[in-house]
């Protein structure tokens, strides 16, 4: 009597046929799970030991294992590892390496886990690794900004609301606004990566197994902070994915922001800034044009990064506890997202270290009188006069002027004294009003160089994970 065929090594004992090409194109990850090959041989490692120390492999089973383990995974690193149609995943995949080369030995490895606990695990290993390269990325954007906020604190340019302009303020002082978001992007990336060490080797595909192994050895061997508490959520639950995404999102926003600013900042009809040739390109038909592709590029792929959040987000919600095969769809979106961010960063970092501000051009812009009028509805109020009775006086002042086709700067003595504040004058002056805000917090300066020291202390004593 002849055997049926296995339709699959995993899995194939209850089947009599294998899956119809088209079930197995839709459920094959290995094309995109490979990147998780190195996580997924130091799960096996760790688990191997959890084998021996449970009395499942002896010492020398144990040794050979691992040497197998290695030799797989170092030739899917170089690329002589040729992953075949018939692997699901890469899971399967380093599993039937090792199997051919050891045999009976290399069935041994599966025992105790499944690829619901061991997938999960993986992931949270190559989260936590991209994790610690984008927090280095983010601190050199970060130390970029203050760099050049310090040196240009006290180059003052127009401010604005609404993009208009709205009041004075300083270059680094603005600058310092893109840090200061950024930093939180670290808090947030440092509190996800105490959360995401968590382990879940050990939970199998729902309820651990009879095998007696230790997952709390089992997560201090792979660098985990702790083990599972609860083996139905360690395979079910990917919120430690969703609030990656989620804070990737958040960070690839502000970066946005940024590249907004810098693309503004150097549109010729301003000229305040000039991106370096090496982060601008040219056109393909127009000689003349210098294009900010690098910032706008930056600013366009933070929608990508969100996108992810709201892909996996759908996903879960509604979706009952136990693994489900709709938890396959996590990696991509995870994968991409720190491709991304990581891409962005780096750029970014690079245009901001070498953009060319032109504060004089900058200053010049703030000739314009009605970045003071706050300042003299201000000069009301210190008078005594309501604020909002100071506002509606200052509104109809310009208001008038402009009926009249005169500025601020037309007024006599007479016509000031008459509005309420002697000198009036002094106050549409871009330097007199940042030196009025010497304040923390503020546009001035000393301020700027405040800030920049606190953000360099903040990032340098932040606890790492």
């Amino acid at each position: 009597m002849t055997e049926p065929e296995v339709p699959n090594a995993a899995w194939g004992g209850r089947f009599s046929k294998p899956p119809a090409p088209a079930a197995h194109a839709l459920g094959r990850s290995a094309h995109f799970d490979v990147r998780l090959a190195s996580q997924d041989v130091d799960a096996g490692v760790a688990h191997v030991r959890a084998l021996q120390d449970a009395g499942h492999l002896t010492s020398g089973e144990a040794a050979t294992l691992e040497e197998a383990l290695a030799e797989v995974g170092n030739a899917i690193a170089d690329g002589s590892f040729v992953l075949e149609a018939a692997d699901e995943d890469v899971h399967m995949a380093i599993e039937r390496g090792v199997t051919a080369k050891l045999g009976d030995l290399g069935a041994k490895l599966h025992a105790g886990r499944s690829r619901n606990d061991l997938v999960v695990t993986d992931l949270r290993l190559w989260m936590l690794a991209a994790g610690r390269r984008i927090d280095g990325l983010l601190v050199a954007l970060i130390g970029a900004l203050v760099a050049r906020a310090r040196e240009h604190a006290g180059a003052i340019m127009p401010g604005t609301t609404h993009a208009r302009f709205a009041q004075p303020v300083t270059l680094g002082h603005h600058l310092l606004a893109h840090a200061w978001p950024l930093t939180r992007d670290l808090s947030r990336l440092d509190e996800w990566a105490e959360r995401t060490s968590t382990s879940p080797l050990g939970a199998g595909a729902l309820a651990t197994s009879t095998l007696g192994l230790d997952p709390d050895m089992t997560g201090v061997r792979l660098g985990f902070r702790r083990a599972f508490a609860n083996s139905i959520d360690a395979v079910s639950d990917r919120d430690f994915a969703q609030e990656f995404l989620a804070d990737a999102a958040i960070c690839a926003g502000h970066v946005s922001r940024l590249a907004a600013d810098l693309a503004r900042w150097t549109d010729e009809s301003l000229g305040w800034a000039e991106l370096d040739e090496a982060y601008s390109t040219g056109s393909s038909m127009m000689p003349q044009k210098r294009n900010p592709d690098t910032v706008e590029l930056a600013r366009g792929k933070a929608s990508r990064v969100a996108a992810g959040f709201v892909s996996l987000t759908s996903l879960l919600q509604g979706l009952p506890l136990g693994y489900h095969r709709d938890l396959q769809e996590d990696k991509e979106p995870v994968f991409d997202a720190a491709d991304t961010l990581e891409l962005v960063l780096h750029a970014m970092t690079g245009a901001v270290a070498t953009v060319r501000f032109h504060p004089e051009v900058m200053l010049a812009a703030c000739d314009a009188e009605g970045l003071y009028a706050t300042d003299l509805a201000e000069a009301l109020v210190k008078t005594g006069v309501p604020f909002r009775e100071a506002h509606r006086r200052t509104g109809e002042l310009l208001k008038a002027l402009v009926s009249e086709s005169r500025t601020l700067r037309d007024l006599s003595a007479e016509e000031w004294t008459a509005f309420g504040v002697l000198d009036g004058a002094t106050y549409l002056n871009a330097e007199h009003a940042i030196s009025a805000r010497p304040g923390s917090g503020g546009p001035s300066a000393e301020s700027v160089r405040t800030q920049a020291d606190a953000i360099t202390r903040l990032v340098a004593a932040r606890p790492r994970v």
